[in-house]
């Protein structure tokens, strides 16, 4: 049995969350993803499993679904957020020599300046 939960985070940045959500479809993470601009919910399938991600009265993202899923899913989001964040924010001066991904689901990355 699987209840349902919502995790409250602290990513506020739209721009980053779409970016996190369309490199997730990249690597296969999620299958679709549709966006409701006016009310600022986006919902995630993830194979079959559904996700809201939705903006809360504070102005931070929450994701909604079933506990076992959400939890998984917003450690990926996490990761794939930060790192959207880390290449936007680059100083001109340095760029990405490298970029792969371990078995344990860690992102490293190489910096060339």
């Amino acid at each position: 049995m699987s209840f349902y939960t919502r995790i409250q985070t602290q990513l506020k940045n739209k721009q980053y969350v779409i970016a996190a959500l369309v490199e997730l479809r990249k690597r296969g993470e999620i299958t679709e993803c549709t966006i409701d601009e006016k009310k600022e919910v986006m919902e995630v399938d993830r194979s079959g499993d559904i996700i809201k991600v939705s903006r809360n009265k504070k102005g931070d993202f929450e994701l909604g679904g079933d506990n076992r899923v959400v939890q998984a899913f917003s450690n990926k989001l996490k990761q794939f957020y930060a790192l959207e964040s880390i290449k936007d924010n680059l100083p001109l001066d340095f760029e990405i020599a490298e970029e792969k991904e371990t078995i344990a689901g860690e992102i490293n990355i190489l910096l060339k300046g």
